[in-house]
């Protein structure tokens, strides 16, 4: 059975001789083969791309905005308080925990 790092998909790419010559470089200055330095590389840019694009940034009034949303007192909203009286009528509650505070 593949192990979650087993390697079953390719990548191929063309790319200039002086592209390439760069990558080798800098793959020898590592101490690793062109495969293993392109992988690490690529990978560590799709973090990058995907941490920036799951990130929600706010602008100063925004941020504002959301500290005084969580500052204001809480309020009841009906539908909400009638789907959740809903869902708990509705399920069954085998194993139900008390919520307790400390």
């Amino acid at each position: 059975m593949p192990t979650a790092n087993a390697r079953s998909e390719r990548l191929n790419m063309r790319l200039s001789p002086d592209a390439l010559a760069t990558i080798r470089e800098a793959a020898a200055a590592q101490q690793q083969d062109v495969s293993a330095f392109v992988l690490g590389a690529a990978m560590e840019h799709a973090r990058e791309v995907l941490l920036r694009d799951r990130v929600l940034q706010l602008t100063p009034p925004e941020l504002d905005q959301v500290d005084s949303a969580l500052d204001a007192e809480p309020r009841e909203v009906p539908e909400l308080a009638a789907l959740i009286a809903a869902v708990r009528r509705d399920t069954p509650q085998h194993g139900k925990q008390e919520l307790t505070s400390h």
